[in-house]
């Protein structure tokens, strides 16, 4: 698998701006995709990056179990309230998993990445496990400190909350380091992988964005 690192030298006052200048600078700078191209944001919650895309002048569809959050401007995005683990991802040229990847477990992740095709960009914005950026406060129960190596990944359980900002239906999730994110893309059938460095740090922890592809 081809593994590139790039580093947009992007800065933001905070972490939410700071994402949103990635995900422009993805789609337009380093991407370089046209106007027109199809995007899916799944687990889109408020719908930021939807509306970025669309404004941006993709045409977006946002997928989310849950609808509280949806923005009153929806204007040219289609909404498909679904649950991302049954949902079908084919048919698209982006498919965007922002905030969302960690939120599942290990076999959800498998399984969303091996019904997303290959055909497809991936874009994937999640927190990965750097022990020594783990926010503390975070880690109460000690969770970040309990390494947990399944077949070929490698990584920790986090104990989800019950809130519209966390999973739905499964109570712990798995958070990759990046080399066992990178295995994970390349086990379900990418050969390429772009990185953006550096990680920023969220209010858990390490947090990176990830491209990937197999054209």
């Amino acid at each position: 698998m081809r593994v590139e690192r790039v580093e947009p030298g992007l800065v933001a006052p905070e972490t939410g701006a700071l994402r949103t200048k990635t995900f422009r600078w993805l789609l337009k700078e380093n991407l370089k995709l046209p106007a027109g191209t199809t995007l899916v944001d799944l687990g889109a919650g408020p719908c930021k990056f939807s509306q970025i895309a669309r404004d941006m002048g993709f045409k977006a569809t946002a997928v989310d179990v849950r609808d509280e959050r949806l923005p009153q401007d929806l204007n040219d995005i289609a909404f498909v309230k679904s649950d991302v683990r049954t949902y079908d991802p084919r048919g698209f040229d982006v498919v965007c998993i922002i905030g969302l990847l960690y939120h599942l477990t290990l076999e959800d992740q498998i399984d969303l990445l091996t019904r997303c095709p290959v055909t497809s960009t991936v874009i994937i914005d999640t927190q990965i496990h750097v022990p020594e950026l783990v926010v503390q406060e975070v880690n109460r129960d000690g969770f970040a400190d309990r390494i947990v190596t399944e077949g070929p990944y490698t990584g920790v359980l986090y104990p989800e909350l019950n809130n519209p900002m966390a999973s739905w239906g499964n109570k712990t999730s798995f958070w990759h380091t990046e080399a066992s994110l990178v295995s994970l893309l390349k086990n379900t059938g990418r050969n390429w992988v772009r990185i953006v460095d550096p990680p920023y740090v969220s209010k858990y922890g390490a947090r990176s964005w990830f491209v990937a592809g197999a054209a």
